[in-house]
């Protein structure tokens, strides 16, 4: 599966997904989403149906509707996620981009530098 950054609203609705404990309908996040901001049904049906096609959800038919599952926790797809942009950055910046990247991780606190280079093995 290749990963790449969500857009606006696939991340609002990706974080309603991993929230959600268990299958979720298009309804219950489009209701969701509806507290802070108007959107159409359609719309998320929509993106929704795009993370599926980007192989970030599983959805199933059940009775009428479709069921919603993410496919990769929240934290796998925000590793891959940062691998994937190191990688093109290093790729198309090379050593500038190393050399960015080793000062930034100097700057984290060291558990958590270990936890981020843990879920980057992973």
């Amino acid at each position: 599966m290749k990963v790449n950054t969500l857009g606006e609203l696939e991340g609002k609705i990706m974080e309603i997904i991993w929230e959600f404990p268990g299958h979720i309908s298009v309804s219950d996040v489009a209701r969701v989403i509806s507290k802070k901001r108007k959107i159409a049904y359609t719309t998320v049906m929509t993106i929704m149906g795009r993370l599926v096609d980007k192989g970030i959800l599983t959805r199933k038919l059940s009775g009428s509707s479709y069921q919603y599952l993410p496919k990769v926790s929240q934290e796998k797809f925000i590793a891959k996620s940062v691998h994937n942009i190191f990688t093109t950055a290093v790729s198309t910046l090379g050593q500038e981009a190393v050399t960015y990247f080793v000062k930034e991780i100097k700057k984290i606190n060291p558990k958590k530098r270990q936890e981020l280079l843990k879920m980057l093995d992973e």
